[in-house]
């Protein structure tokens, strides 16, 4: 079971490469909202990267579920991170993009973190919340809205984009908690009783949303990097804490390594979350040199 919770880990990673750089091509080309604005949504799901980002977002939190049912947070949350390393590499081959020595580094970072994570993690489901846990952690989803409300009423600009995905960071470290402790009973109506089937659904659209609209007021890179950072630390810690998450016996120096440098690659390739191709005057000399 352990190896079909790394397949899908990565499989997860690939599907959330690609829908990030197609959800920020999309916001790019949408008219920036000031609020809350029903019509921004409308403006977004218009545009056809959009949507395929979206398609593939939801591909990658499908299978991204069945890591979680097998293996820690810190590793699965470093793996999905780690998705912008394929961003990178799929910009390398398709986009001709070249990376700076800066970015090299980054991803050699990732993979070499992303390794001894495959090797330390150990499989097994989490510990599962009280009650009263799932309920607050529900609940954790209106202090995200409210910050976000007031983040877009009293921040402009720059800084209304830096706190944006800072909140959006915290809405998917929401996500990946709440979906490490879900369990799905066989009835459907159960099912939909539960508190954390609503934490993964309620975090997942908030993070989602907030991401689009962080793009559009500061540097991708920038927001790619906080997201990044927040959504795989906080849920590590979380999973370590209180859900039972554990490295293999003896493993433990490979685990914190291999975190380390996956979340420290992952922000020095935060650029290439929306790669953009050369120049076709620079590739066109290239090609008569």
């Amino acid at each position: 079971m352990g190896l079909l919770g790394f397949v899908s880990a990565i499989a997860a990673a690939l599907f959330y490469g690609v829908g990030s750089v197609l959800q920020a091509v999309a916001a790019k080309r949408t008219e920036t909202a000031e609020s809350l604005d029903p019509r921004f949504l409308y403006r977004m799901v218009k545009q056809v990267p959009y949507l395929i980002g979206l398609a593939c977002d939801g591909a990658g939190f499908l299978v991204s579920l069945v890591a979680l049912h097998f293996l820690p947070l810190f590793f699965v949350e470093a793996v999905l991170a780690g998705s912008v390393g394929v961003t990178a590499i799929l910009a390398v081959i398709f986009l001709h993009t070249k990376l700076k020595p800066l970015e090299i580094g980054g991803l050699v970072a990732l993979m070499v973190g992303l390794a001894l994570l495959a090797i330390s993690a150990k499989d097994g489901p989490a510990h599962q919340l009280p009650m009263w846990g799932r309920w607050t952690l529900l609940a954790g989803t209106l202090v995200i809205a409210l910050a976000t409300l007031l983040s877009m009423k009293y921040l402009k600009g720059h800084r209304s984009g830096i706190a944006l995905a800072i909140i959006s960071g915290l809405a998917f470290s929401g996500l990946g908690v709440a979906s490490r402790t879900l369990v799905f009973p066989a009835p459907i109506g159960p099912t939909l009783r539960q508190a954390t089937i609503w934490s993964v659904v309620i975090y997942g659209a908030l993070g989602l949303v907030l991401f689009a609209f962080a793009l559009q007021r500061a540097p991708v890179t920038t927001v790619t990097a906080l997201v990044f950072g927040i959504q795989t630390t906080i849920p590590a810690l979380f999973g370590i804490l209180l859900l039972g998450d554990r490295s293999r016996q003896g493993l433990a120096w490979a685990a914190i390594t291999g975190f380390i440098l996956a979340v420290v690659g992952a922000i020095l390739l935060a650029g290439q979350a929306e790669p953009e191709p050369e120049p076709e005057s620079s590739v066109a000399a290239e090609s008569a040199g």
